[in-house]
């Protein structure tokens, strides 16, 4: 037996409310690497949040014993790690073997593709008119501080419907206000596998094209980082943080020619900081180097964040109201971050929201630090639109702005 088996460990779940068994818990894989639900009672999710693959098996069982005051058989304990490995929720072998069959066929395939077509709202057919009315949500740029060319953005990744006043107020100007050949897009990597920035080396085909990505960009910035960039690449199949731009690109940029260089990034508020616990690229060092990159390349270049704020109201375990104070209150602390962040201080961005324990739980931290960091040093940005997505029916609501770097 190796020591994996002897000590299990369970890969990142979610947990949720059985809706057939009252006292049970569905568990399912937030990646969507292990496609079936798994069903268990609380006795067995005490046995699971055990599993962290430092208690052993008869560490398992001891705890067990002294909490439910009855014995877990070892035969019982061995058909439950069985039942977890072939659902494929334990790290070990046979999770590896599927991640490598995964990957293998993702970089074998000739583009990344849309993995689900009606998460934009609409049919493929109707998608080009869908996202006219969506970037007219906004009024026309007429500020004379509108008129430098931009060179970085921030844009929601909210579905386009509840994020229509940001993706309008950020991209309903750029077809003019732009001359880049190349874009690099800054996602967040919501439940993917890495613990560090991601990129991924494929084109991305979408209902409204092809567009390629520049390798030769993604493998300089590599060697920059002295770092593989793309070792957990898969985790672009299923994220959508970067295709929303990827399609607003395409629909604002029509014939013109463009190039993407795709990059999911972690969360930088844990006691990590911007270092990498799975051994790839320090997001500072790789902002830093992004940034020094594409002032010295001939190509002009725009770096985009697609990235959302707070999560706040019940939907998110989280227990404010959503009351008009409330939502001031989240308002004003979204506000406050980002006048760090475009007054010309990612560190202080990064460090505030660190220093409130994320209390709104902003998903995009990572990405909107690397942005800021890209920038260079002194580098001020301006807010064009900050917005609100509230559904009361679930008691959700997710925020999201709308950013502008000129030049």
């Amino acid at each position: 037996m190796s020591h994996d088996d002897d000590y299990p460990r369970l890969r990142p779940l979610e947990a949720r409310p059985s809706r057939r068994q009252v006292e049970a818990v569905e568990l399912f894989d937030p990646s969507g690497i292990a496609t079936s639900a798994l069903t268990v009672s609380r006795p067995t999710l005490f046995i699971l949040s055990r599993m962290d693959g430092r208690h052993s098996r008869a560490d398992i069982q001891a705890a067990f014993m002294l909490r439910h005051q009855r014995m877990l058989f070892s035969d019982e304990l061995c058909d439950l790690i069985r039942q977890l490995d072939e659902s494929l929720f334990l790290q070990g072998p046979a999770f590896d073997r599927h991640m490598d069959a995964l990957t293998s066929a993702y970089r074998n395939a000739p583009a990344r593709t849309v993995r689900d077509p009606d998460g934009f709202g609409v049919e493929a057919a109707a998608l080009a008119g869908y996202l006219d009315r969506i970037l007219s949500t906004h009024p026309p740029e007429r500020d004379e501080a509108a008129r430098g060319r931009v060179r970085g953005l921030v844009a929601p990744h909210l579905d386009y419907s509840r994020g229509a006043p940001c993706y309008s107020a950020a991209y309903r100007d750029l077809a003019r206000r732009t001359d880049a050949e190349r874009f690099v897009i800054l996602g967040t990597n919501h439940f993917g596998r890495a613990r560090s920035v991601v990129g991924t080396s494929k084109d991305f085909e979408t209902p409204l094209g092809r567009v390629p990505c520049d390798v030769a960009f993604m493998n300089r910035l590599s060697e920059r980082c002295k770092s593989d960039l793309t070792r957990f690449e898969y985790d672009h199949l299923a994220e959508h943080s970067v295709e929303l731009q990827v399609v607003l690109l395409q629909r604002l940029l029509g014939d013109r020619s463009f190039s993407i260089v795709p990059f999911l990034c972690p969360d930088v508020c844990g006691p990590n900081g911007t270092a990498a616990p799975d051994g790839g690229a320090d997001l500072r060092v790789f902002a830093e180097a992004l940034g020094d990159l594409i002032r010295a390349d001939g190509v002009t270049t725009c770096v985009i964040a697609g990235a959302d704020l707070s999560h706040v109201g019940a939907y998110f375990q989280d227990h404010r109201p959503l009351s008009e104070d409330a939502l001031a209150q989240v308002s004003a602390y979204d506000r406050a971050a980002l006048a760090r962040l475009a007054g010309g201080r990612p560190e202080d961005f990064r460090a505030g929201v660190t220093a409130a324990a994320n209390e709104t739980n902003i998903c995009s931290v990572g990405c909107l630090y690397a942005l800021g960091v890209a920038m260079g040093t002194g580098a001020e940005g301006r807010l064009l639109e900050y917005h609100q997505a509230v559904t009361r029916e679930i008691e959700n609501c997710v925020t999201c702005a709308a950013l502008e770097w000129v030049q």
